[in-house]
């Protein structure tokens, strides 16, 4: 057995079944196999977790961030003022890097880049060969100018910019200091020609009409996929990511898409983001690329529910996490929802913290029932966990279980 069950809507970098199968990673999936079969076979008697951190993490530098954007999903938790002390920061992020972190995305939960300690952590992480990938709103770029250097092949930065004019730029983000769409892609045209191997993607959540969140509708964009990707290929970004509408459901604080097939709008929807994806594909080049999300080709060939169909373990809990000024969590779609909490934000700043955490992820990864709690979550993860299922079910396949290509790609 050498290859995931096949899920043709998966993209290559969603395939986190291979990606834990890389001769890097191989022994690190087995070992957690054997603790989960020997968990199950008799709980009592079963030794604590695998020594060893995660792999990948999503990292909330900050809860501040400095626009007011309609459809953001983290707008709960936005300018708190609650933030990682220096030392458990620092302190957490070597401890992971000795327990075997390989990846960090610098992400949500706020702009990472107005935090004063971007460049630093950016440094710190490279120091000790971690892949590293920052998802910002834009508004920083001088900022990840000052540590474009240390960007490797394996590194990336994706801005969230959702618009193909500055006037929806400015409806959708609400930016709390003057910034245009315009502006911001002309830093990246800049940046790029000082630095052409820095890959810099530009990120369109799509939206559309009847869109709902946060107590208000939601500016529609999708008429802008076009306009948004001949900017994005002028500006020498080499890709655009076109993804669909995010929300929080109601019941758990779980994001979900926001879309529902009874509406009488939802065929004209699809319809014409189709038309939109199409006619932008003909811009692409042999240095700038339309992908298509999962999420999105899911939606469209409405099997997107089939992802919703979860194991009762989420098994990606041990191997990625969540590292917010609010604490650790299990998944980047439950940050700062209480039942997804697998410890405190210093949890991994001492040894102690570690242990403890390692003595009841077991018990952790067993109390979290993603079967229930994540039935309306269209899952990435969905594939790779049920893989896992199937090995710790079948505990002897791993005697036959093959490393795949190593694509030194580690984020997960």
């Amino acid at each position: 057995m050498s290859e995931t069950p096949p899920t043709k809507e998966l993209a290559p970098i969603h395939d986190f079944g291979a990606k834990l199968r890389q001769p890097a990673l191989i022994q690190r999936l087995k070992e957690y196999i054997r603790w989960q079969a020997d968990l199950r076979a008799d709980p009592g008697t079963a030794a604590p977790a695998p020594d060893h951190g995660p792999v990948s993490i999503n990292l909330d530098l900050t809860t501040s961030c400095n626009y007011a954007c309609d459809h953001c999903v983290d707008m709960d938790i936005l300018n708190t003022g609650i933030r990682h002390a220096d030392g458990d920061l620092f302190g957490s992020l070597e401890l992971m890097y000795q327990k075997g972190l390989r990846s960090v995305i610098l992400i949500g939960g706020g702009e990472p880049t107005v935090d004063p300690r971007f460049a630093d952590v950016v440094r710190f992480l490279k120091e000790r060969d971690v892949h590293v990938a920052v998802v910002s709103n834009g508004s920083g770029m001088r900022h990840v100018a000052k540590v474009a250097h240390l960007f490797g092949p394996t590194d990336w930065v994706r801005l969230s910019l959702d618009s193909g004019s500055d006037p929806t730029f400015q409806a959708m983000h609400k930016p709390k200091k003057s910034i245009t769409l315009e502006g911001i892609c002309e830093e990246v045209k800049q940046v790029k020609e000082a630095y052409p191997n820095l890959r810099m993607g530009f990120s369109f959540i799509v939206t559309w009409k009847g869109a709902f969140t946060n107590d208000s509708l939601i500016i529609e964009n999708l008429h802008e996929i076009v306009a948004a990707t001949k900017l994005a290929r002028d500006h020498l970004f080499d890709y655009i990511s076109i993804k669909p509408f995010l929300v929080r459901s109601p019941e758990n604080n779980a994001e979900i898409v926001g879309v529902d097939e009874g509406e009488s709008y939802f065929d004209q929807t699809i319809a014409r983001i189709r038309t939109e994806v199409d006619q932008a594909k003909e811009l692409q080049t042999e240095h700038f690329e339309v992908v298509e999300s999962t999420n999105l080709r899911v939606l469209e060939n409405r099997t997107y529910k089939e992802y919703t169909q979860q194991p009762r373990n989420c098994h990606m809990t041990f191997f990625r996490q969540v590292y917010s000024p609010l604490g650790i969590y299990n998944c980047p779609v439950y940050r700062h929802v209480p039942q997804a909490k697998l410890g405190e934000k210093d949890v991994y700043a001492t040894g102690e913290g570690f242990a403890g955490l390692r003595a009841t992820l077991g018990e952790q990864v067993s109390g979290f029932d993603a079967s229930h709690e994540c039935r309306e979550v269209t899952c990435l993860y969905n594939a790779a966990n049920w893989y896992l299922e199937d090995l710790i079910e079948h505990p002897e396949k791993l005697e036959t279980l093959d490393a795949s290509e190593n694509r030194e790609d580690y984020f997960l």
